[in-house]
């Protein structure tokens, strides 16, 4: 009898590692055991995309972008509003008046036009930019409203204010102007005189009313609402002045230019800011309103200078505070020449 051991198909009771269990399975394990592997290598991966974005954009952000911003860029001109009221003839008023075909032009005012009466002044320049043919009555020092509640040849300026000298025109008497200006020995007075007594208002299509800060600096009362033609107030000597020359010439087009912005010492050497200084009537910034308030009640046009031409930021367009100088006289002409066309298309 042949023994067990000898059996060739018997195994001892051990099993060799692996023996007897299914192969797919410890594939499977295997590819289990890939799949783990592999899920935390891309959580990783990903995380430090994550972790390496974040970084760039912090740097980024640090650093940040090119906004164009230029620190010493000048951008006053758009801190405040231009307080321009630009209004049309109403064609009715042209009914019967003949057109000559020249635009022409009576300048009345102060100093802005009487400073320099030569082709560089302030009426040569408008000319010069408009094409228009322009006639410079403006009297130096004069001022909108007078002094004095009537005329005081104690102070003589105030017959040639603006509705004396209105009125003037309107009557075609220039006795109390002559008078005047014979005290005051001023070829620029005199120039202006003889412009006013040879120009024919029939031909003239446009008048300019423009008078500098004087009014300010003088005092004179800005307005008085029981009385809106009191020729103390610069309101109501506007509102005089403009109705009247309405009611003589309806086809002539009235421009109000405010006065541009300017300083000046008083006689204690006290340095004035008329932007901010009240010296008794308001500021400079007051009048200015009060000429627009009557300009658009009257229908006539209002052209800001103040903000709109030579502001506090224009020192170097005057010349002892307040008086234009070339550069200042050619800002406000510009000024005006870009109004007066459109306006009269």
């Amino acid at each position: 009898m042949k023994s067990e051991s000898n059996h060739p198909h018997h195994t001892s009771g051990k099993r060799r590692p692996g023996a007897g269990q299914d192969p797919h399975r410890h594939r499977s394990s295997r590819r289990r055991r890939r799949r783990q592997i592999n899920g935390h290598v891309i959580f990783f991966c990903i995380l430090g995309v994550v972790f390496l974005i974040t970084i760039i954009r912090l740097i980024l952000w640090n650093r940040g972008t090119d906004s164009g911003y230029d620190p010493n860029e000048t951008t006053s001109e758009f801190d405040v509003e231009v307080l321009d009221y630009i209004q049309p003839l109403d064609p009715s008023l042209l009914k019967g008046h003949k057109d000559d075909g020249v635009t022409t032009i009576l300048a009345l005012g102060n100093n802005p036009f009487s400073d320099d009466r030569s082709d560089s002044g302030l009426a040569g320049l408008i000319a010069q930019k408009t094409g228009a043919t322009v006639y410079n009555g403006a009297f130096p020092g004069s001022t909108i409203a007078t002094k004095n509640p009537e005329y005081d040849s104690s102070y003589p300026l105030d017959g040639l204010s603006l509705y004396w000298v209105t009125a003037s025109l309107a009557n075609q008497n220039f006795d109390l102007m002559e008078a005047v200006v014979s005290d005051l020995d001023s070829d620029s007075a005199s120039e202006a005189l003889k412009t006013l007594k040879e120009t024919d208002m029939d031909t003239v299509d446009d008048l300019v009313l423009f008078y500098d800060l004087q009014d300010y600096m003088g005092g004179r009362i800005v307005y008085d609402e029981n009385n809106l033609q009191n020729l103390n107030t610069c309101y109501g000597a506007l509102n005089a002045s403009i109705q009247l020359i309405q009611e003589t010439w309806p086809h002539i087009r009235i421009f109000v230019l405010s006065p541009t912005y300017g300083t000046f010492t008083q006689g204690d050497g006290t340095e004035i800011d008329p932007s901010q200084d009240d010296l008794g009537n308001g500021t400079l910034v007051d009048y200015l309103n009060w000429q627009l308030e009557v300009s658009r009640r009257n229908g006539v046009s209002f052209v800001d200078t103040y903000y709109g031409a030579v502001t506090v930021d224009d020192a170097d367009c005057l010349t002892d505070g307040y008086h234009l100088n070339p550069e200042g006289r050619s800002r406000v002409a510009d000024r005006f020449a870009q109004i007066l066309q459109p306006a009269r298309d």
